[in-house]
């Protein structure tokens, strides 16, 4: 009996002992957050977590780092409803409430929150001591400020290096593709969102990705005019897209899928006027479980995408399998989880989309 008591005993001595020298030997550092924040914190972190409003947009991005399995906490709701994170493999506590205190309660060594939610929420997490850090997403510049200082948290700086360099590569092979346009077209990049089976139209403001991977793409985006000083999505009416009267009309849907809803404007009195619609130029924007053109990692295939359908011409040796393939092994999935979940699901008949 002693025996075993005395083993128990070593065994809890050293697995203290072992939480100490972690301790005792991790690394402080202080990074400069997307929001110019100073942010000292111990790396890696044995547990940080996405948390706070608007998660959906950052919690993919630390599971591009090989650290993140089993040591970050993240929710699997957001726009496609979990299913996107359920394929990583995750061994970190399960989240299910979002709220300062259970956040608190979980006692972690980091948390990273959408940073324009700080003003109204960012700031009661801040006040429990716990470092935060903010990340953005929101523009080209905001990831190279993101990436690298996720990887920084993770101790995993040459893979940020490798990431970013993966999206270099991308912008390099479009500016290259659409240097020599002798005329661009007119682009109109167009959210469409239901409730309680009535629709509403948003273009997004200038400054943010999704204007930025039109212009990148060689377009000239429509409607820029209405959100030049927005933060946020801008209402529009069909009167507005008639007199914009665009060359390409791109429709994404978050919730929903976006092929449906072409079927359904193409439908609507005065759609088939346009010129878009008469020259059969309306397109639903490359959606898997997730829009490719939302503030999420997956920009980079949306960009590859806006070239390939708005000039086909010059995306013609861009395979989009291929992309995809070669995108989400940053994840850690295997080829046939991506071929099975996702290229699946961007190849989808509309009534087969969810």
């Amino acid at each position: 009996m002693r025996k075993h008591s005395s083993f128990s005993f070593l065994l809890v001595f050293i697995a203290v002992f072992c939480v100490f020298l972690g301790t005792a030997f991790a690394e402080e550092i202080t990074i400069t957050d997307v929001l110019g924040r100073e942010v000292t914190i111990n790396v890696p972190p044995e547990l940080a977590v996405v948390a706070g409003k608007k998660t959906g947009t950052i919690s993919e991005v630390p599971f591009m780092f090989k650290h993140a399995s089993g040591h970050i906490g993240a929710f699997k709701g957001g726009q496609d409803k979990g299913k996107f994170m359920a394929l990583i493999e995750n061994d970190a506590p399960a989240m299910e409430d979002s709220s300062v205190e259970a956040i608190a309660a979980m006692k972690p060594d980091l948390i990273f929150l959408k940073s324009y939610t700080r003003e109204d929420a960012g700031m009661a997490f801040e006040e429990t001591g716990i470092p935060v850090v903010y990340l953005s997403l929101e523009t080209f510049d905001d990831y190279q400020v993101d990436i690298m200082n996720v990887g920084k948290v993770m101790e995993e700086e040459e893979r940020a290096s490798e990431i970013l360099a993966y999206y270099d590569e991308i912008v390099a092979r479009v500016a290259e593709k659409t240097k020599d346009l002798a005329e661009k077209k007119r682009v109109l990049l167009l959210q469409y969102a239901e409730t309680d089976g009535a629709y509403t139209l948003k273009v997004a403001p200038v400054s943010w990705l999704q204007t930025q991977i039109v212009e990148l793409a060689g377009g000239e985006p429509v409607g820029t005019e209405v959100g030049m000083n927005a933060n946020s999505w801008i209402d529009v009416n069909f009167e507005q897209i008639a007199a914009w009267d665009p060359d390409v009309v791109l429709v994404v849907n978050y919730f929903a899928d976006p092929k449906a809803s072409v079927q359904k404007l193409l439908g609507e009195p005065g759609w088939a006027q346009l010129r878009a619609a008469k020259e059969e130029q309306v397109f639903p924007f490359g959606k898997d479980t997730l829009s490719w053109d939302s503030a999420s990692p997956r920009w980079g295939l949306g960009l590859l995408w806006t070239l390939k359908t708005v000039y086909p011409e010059l995306g013609e040796d861009i395979d989009l399998d291929q992309e995809m393939l070669k995108f989400y092994r940053w994840f850690g999935l295997s080829d046939e989880v991506i071929e099975e979940n996702l290229i699946a699901a961007y190849h989808a008949e509309p009534a087969l989309v969810p």
